[in-house]
């Protein structure tokens, strides 16, 4: 274990005003190898693919969005100096696609789009199974400088339980690969509370993925979906479950454990070294405008939410129509920014109030001196700031502050 680091108070340095004036652009890849039993996300094995849904006639569809709604960008953002600085491909599983197409359709958002000055963050979600040296090096030379891997556990009775088709010994080379290659920005995802997992166990796992490098972990409590499999291993078995004691026993083990590696607690499920915060989520918690791309993939523009279809021959209609400057997405910029305004309005209070960041003071309302009394708050420069154990009630604060 390394020595404990005291870290102060990183995010008051998290730039919202670039938050707000720039933009973001998420791609949706609904491709996985293999459904995980806890997922509830828009995703599809080869074998659950709906009609007509193939690698290539998405990536095909998905040109033919990027090159729509980059106009769209070029036409209303750019000339009041607004541009992407962040993009995020997620699904699903990005890397299943193989690389070449891919990499052709990262180039071609950030061929098309408006991109900003001073660098842009390009985070590829993949599966450490999915990864080669040689996908790595085309990632890179595509403009992807950062991965978010997930790893989810190390423990053989963990990744089976949870369904994942890789195991510790086989992925570890391939992990050692992404530390030496040439994206030097990486992230792993972790689960906790799953059963039968100890504690022990689980500061093995934060611990083997620190000794890599990495400047970002994130770490999600096992969370029962009604329509997943293991929505329906919980109704079997409801005895077997994690309790909420271990839950919470478990997120205090990920922290004190980074917390020896540098790593803070910035959002509730989230940690990272001091300026390697994840930018593009960041927009998404504190405000600011993002563009979604491909199946059901949604937008924020302004105050106003749009979302793609799902379904899958919805989705091509809508894109083959998109070219026409008219549409959800040029209806909500036109509504949202008829008074001439340059920046995106902030976060709603629920969200910012899953940040350590929190929000202003006037918005706490009479339930700010309650959370002041439990220590889930601290005054900061007309902020109440959140703590990390505050962060364990940000749902609640939610609701408090609606509630006023």
């Amino acid at each position: 274990m390394r020595r404990w680091q005291r870290i102060q108070q990183p995010w008051r340095r998290w730039d919202e005003s670039r938050l707000r004036r720039n933009l973001s652009v998420y791609i949706h890849v609904p491709f996985c190898l293999r459904r995980c039993g806890y997922c509830d996300f828009l995703s599809f094995s080869p074998q659950q693919r709906p009609a007509g849904l193939t690698p290539q006639s998405y990536a095909e569809t998905l040109h033919a969005e990027i090159a729509a709604r980059a106009a769209l960008a070029q036409r209303l953002y750019a000339p009041a100096g607004r541009r992407v600085d962040s993009v995020f491909f997620g699904g699903g599983t990005p890397t299943c696609l193989a690389p070449d197409s891919l990499c052709g359709v990262i180039r071609g958002v950030l061929a098309q789009f408006p991109l900003a000055d001073g660098g842009v963050e390009v985070t590829v979600e993949a599966n450490p199974d999915t990864l080669t040296p040689q996908y790595l090096e085309a990632l890179h030379a595509a403009g992807v400088n950062r991965l978010s891997i997930g790893v989810q556990a190390t423990q053989p009775h963990c990744l089976a339980f949870l369904g994942r088709t890789h195991r510790w010994r086989g992925i570890e080379p391939v992990l050692q690969a992404v530390a030496r290659g040439p994206i030097r920005r990486f992230s792993f995802d972790l689960i906790y509370a799953v059963p039968r997992l100890t504690d022990a166990e689980l500061r093995e796992s934060v611990e083997r993925l620190l000794t890599l490098g990495a400047e970002h972990l994130s770490a999600y409590e096992l969370t029962v979906e009604p329509d997943t499999k293991l929505g329906a291993w919980a109704r079997q078995f409801p005895r077997q479950a994690a309790t909420v004691e271990t839950a919470v026993r478990q997120q205090h083990v990920v922290e004190r454990t980074l917390a020896g590696y540098g790593l803070y607690r910035y959002e509730v499920s989230n940690y990272a070294r001091p300026g390697a915060e994840c930018r593009h989520n960041l927009r998404y918690w504190r405000g600011g405008d993002y563009i979604g791309l491909g199946l059901g993939a949604a937008s924020r523009i302004g105050r106003e939410v749009v979302n793609n279809s799902r379904d899958f021959a919805g989705y091509q209609l809508a894109v083959s129509g998109a070219g026409s400057g008219e549409g959800p997405l040029a209806s909500a910029y036109a509504l949202a920014y008829s008074s001439g305004q340059d920046t995106a309005p902030p976060a709603d209070a629920f969200l910012k109030l899953r940040t350590r960041a929190g929000i202003p003071a006037s918005l706490a309302g009479a339930a700010g001196a309650q959370w002041l009394q439990r220590l889930w708050v601290k005054p900061q420069r007309g902020m109440v700031a959140i703590t990390s154990g505050g962060l364990n009630f940000a749902e609640l604060l939610a609701r408090q502050t609606n509630a006023d």
